[in-house]
């Protein structure tokens, strides 16, 4: 099994990163004709069923049939993990680059009440929340999809 870990966390990173790229360019096209602002939740969704997808359909590929559902909770624990901690360093490049000063994001937590510490970790739970189950739908997609087509071919060709 982890043998399969450095293939997929690339493959799933790369489709991450990619449809993400994708969608803020698709926001930004969206924006100039003032449509933006309703992409966004729906967006995150998308990417994350993207690269669970890719990432189930490598799973199955490797494993020549369905994952589990026991490897699928897991792998897709894993990839939200991930995800949730790819989404934090774009985060802070985003706060890095428009030079938001510590005050500044201080005062932010302040106005909800908390530590910046602690608007932090509960920011990354809510995410880790959120982006689990979608991942996980994702991934079974995924792997269901490449399982049937890999069921379908052998029955093509008798293999």
């Amino acid at each position: 099994m982890t043998s399969l870990l450095p293939g997929l966390l690339t493959r799933y990173v790369l489709v991450l990163i990619g449809a993400q790229f994708a969608i803020f360019l698709l926001a930004l096209v969206l924006d100039a004709f003032g449509w933006g602002d309703s992409l966004s939740s729906a967006a995150n969704v998308a990417v994350l069923i993207a690269a669970g997808s890719s990432a189930g359909s490598f799973v199955a590929q490797r494993l020549k049939g369905r994952p589990s559902w026991g490897v699928s909770l897991k792998l897709s624990g894993l990839l939200a993990l991930v995800a949730v901690v790819a989404g934090s360093l774009m985060l802070v490049g985003i706060v890095l680059l428009n030079g938001i000063t510590e005050a500044e994001l201080q005062l932010l937590a302040a106005q909800m009440g908390m530590t910046p510490a602690m608007a932090a970790l509960v920011l990354a739970g809510v995410s880790l929340v959120l982006s689990y189950p979608v991942t996980l739908a994702g991934f079974r997609i995924g792997a269901g999809a490449t399982a049937k087509q890999m069921a379908r071919q052998a029955a093509l060709t008798g293999i």
